[in-house]
């Protein structure tokens, strides 16, 4: 096929790129360069260096271009296009000034950088998808520049804005930052991303890295494929932009949801070879799987391999990321209703001290409770851990129900230790005893409520 004639080390250019945007009197401003080698306007950006990151790079190529030092901001967007047949894929961040220096001489590259307003620079960028993206940041003013430049021809040479002294030429004229009619204000810190746990800084970061590494390879199969429709391609790369959103707002799950979507929509574009040799892995991973998930990815990939189709395999996919995101769901789950009945116990603790500075029977009460509650956390304890009563899991106030009743059955101990002193005459309180019987019958009021308000299996409907 026509597929498999392209070679696999075709090339994917990674860029970084800059919206660098500051507040003056007469609103917003960004800054956009021109480029003598290409005699076109476009945004700050350039190539990201081996074992470099897109944020060391986005800080590193605005400042050669424009000379400004700048602080990164939130990820806005990417674009992605073929320059001499080699794919492109520029991701963008928003950045304000820290240190705006001395202009630099013209160089080969850089020509000239200037502030303008919004709806002047789409006007004045030279890149469609450039001025989509800017038009993002502005108003229906904005937009609507937009949607006036695009009717029209690009100009062959810059678009001045207002009429001017006539300027050396660009060959000649040196890289100038035009000063604003009024002095700026002060820049406004951007606000940090809010710190979060070890655990999902570390998640947060794989997540980074493998959204960097698939949208190259994304990349490749796009200019690989010979299809017409490559509307899979435009889906996965808007649900990579999703992951970059979510994880910006530390939202962990919704990146996983986000990613395992790119990766369902990218195998659109494998050939033959390359979903046999997908299948051969889901396979494998179906045998991991113990729900009814794995069986269904099962009969999903039962047939020959020359009659997968990518929907099937996409299908087959989707069952394993459910079950994925499941399982992360539930453990993060389980690990905060421990932390919680943990809570519950330090604070019975503290509660029932005072019970034993008290005298006559009321003093046995505070123990008696006590253990009984102890007894009911640790069988809900052994649940959550065991993964049994998933009904009861996404609901605290559900979990927590069986563990207050089965902290009050502990009662029922006491009620058997006073019949029992009764009836034999004991003058001694026999608290290993009495202890015991609290916490067993704690214990068991726990697993029978929770018995009884767990859901129940559904019988398979015979044939």
């Amino acid at each position: 096929m026509a597929t498999e004639m392209v070679p696999v080390e075709a090339p994917v250019l990674r860029v970084a790129g800059g919206i660098i945007q500051r507040s003056t009197q007469n609103g917003e401003e960004i800054l956009v360069v021109y480029r003598k080698s290409e005699q076109d306007w476009t945004l700050p950006k350039g190539e990201v260096k081996d074992n470099e990151s897109f944020q060391d790079a986005v800080l590193r190529e605005v400042e050669a271009e424009t000379g400004c030092s700048c602080r990164l901001g939130n990820y806005l967007g990417t674009i992605s296009f073929a320059d001499k047949g080699v794919p492109k894929v520029v991701m963008f961040w928003k950045m304000t000034v820290v240190q705006e220096k001395t202009p630099r001489a013209a160089g080969e590259v850089i020509g000239e950088s200037v502030w303008l307003p919004i709806p002047a620079a789409i006007q004045r960028l030279s890149h469609a998808q450039e001025k989509t993206l800017i038009a993002r940041l502005g108003n229906g003013a904005a937009k609507a520049a937009v949607a006036t430049v695009e009717s029209q021809p690009l100009p062959q040479a810059p678009v001045q804005i207002k009429p001017e002294p006539a300027p050396q030429p660009l060959s000649q004229a040196p890289v100038q930052i035009r000063p604003e009619p009024a002095p700026q204000p002060p820049i406004v810190p951007a606000i940090p991303r809010k710190r979060a746990s070890i655990e999902d800084e570390r998640v947060r970061d794989r997540l980074l890295r493998e959204s960097e590494a698939f949208r190259v390879e994304l990349s490749f199969l796009e200019r690989r494929s010979a299809t017409g429709d490559k509307s899979w391609v435009s889906a996965a790369h808007e649900q990579l932009n999703n992951v970059l959103r979510c994880l910006e707002s530390n939202d962990i799950e919704g990146s996983l949801f986000g990613l395992h979507a790119a990766q369902r929509f990218a195998v659109h574009g494998l050939n033959k070879n390359e979903l046999i040799t997908r299948a051969h892995i889901l396979r494998e991973e179906a045998l991991k799987i113990s729900s009814w998930r794995g069986e269904a990815m099962d009969n999903l990939l039962a047939i020959p391999d020359e009659q997968l189709t990518a929907d099937r395999m996409a299908d087959a996919m989707k069952l394993r990321d459910e079950e994925s995101s499941n399982q992360y769901y539930r453990t993060r789950l389980t690990g905060d209703h421990l932390r919680i009945l943990l809570v519950i116990c330090s604070a019975a603790v503290i509660a029932f001290l005072p019970f034993m500075l008290l005298s006559g029977q009321i003093r046995l009460l505070g123990p008696v409770l006590l253990f009984g509650l102890l007894g009911s956390c640790f069988g809900a304890a052994q649940s959550l851990m065991r993964g049994k009563g998933d009904s009861m899991i996404p609901n605290v106030f559900v979990m927590l129900t069986p563990v207050i009743f089965g902290g009050v059955a502990g009662l029922a101990a006491f009620g058997i230790h006073e019949y029992l002193s009764g009836l034999y005459g004991f003058t001694h309180t026999h608290w290993g005893g009495l202890l015991g019987m609290a916490f067993l019958f704690g214990l068991l009021g726990q697993r029978i409520l929770a018995r009884f308000t767990g859901n129940k299996l559904r019988k398979k409907a015979k044939a």
